[in-house]
């Protein structure tokens, strides 16, 4: 069994360098060509299962891999939803000096909800589909934060169409096998 977690594919926003958060900001024309690519690549690799979150830049990227798949339409999970970044959200990510913003603002989703939330949703897909192979289409702080908190250590950047593949570990965990495109030697 494997979980596939796969950003959605660009926006202009993410273009642009802007937090966008809860904020339902639509693919552009780059991010509906990644998402075709995306799915040219996933053909044949066994995916079974398809998920997504609600917003429309997950959603459209994950019907745009269904239909290249023969997977089909995705089922929508609003637990995998982006962070929201509160009154941040259209705001740069890297300030002036090159450093990113500072994400303390109280309006922002702390760290610890976004995975509790996401972590359960991952292990509810989980358990539905024990003997086979689900792809989920969130978002880069979603997955980022996931990967980090089964890591324990500092995930990196997620890009556009990054997958990242999670197995099934030890006391209903799990462990990462691949991070971001590169393959991740499990640990016992």
């Amino acid at each position: 069994m494997r979980i596939g977690l796969i950003r959605h594919g660009e926006t202009e926003w993410n273009a642009t360098g802007l937090l966008q958060g809860a904020t339902d900001i639509p693919l552009n024309s780059r991010g509906l060509d990644q998402a075709g690519d995306a799915a040219g690549l996933l053909v044949g690799q066994g995916w079974s299962n398809l998920y997504s979150s609600p917003l429309s830049r997950a959603r459209v990227t994950a019907e745009i891999i269904g239909e290249g798949t023969g997977l089909g339409a995705p089922i929508l999970l609003p637990g995998i939803i982006e962070r929201s970044f509160g009154v941040l959200e259209g705001e740069k990510y890297w300030m002036p000096d090159g450093t990113r913003r500072p994400l303390d603002h109280p309006t922002v989703e702390p760290r610890a909800a976004v995975v509790e939330r996401s972590l359960a949703t991952i292990g509810e897909v989980a358990a539905a589909h024990p003997d086979e192979d689900s792809l989920i289409v969130c978002h880069g702080s979603v997955i980022r934060l996931v990967l980090t908190a089964i890591l324990s250590a500092q995930a990196p950047h997620i890009g556009n169409l990054g997958l990242s593949i999670l197995r099934p570990g030890a006391e209903g965990g799990f462990v990462v096998t691949l991070l971001n495109g590169y393959p991740l030697v499990p640990t016992p």
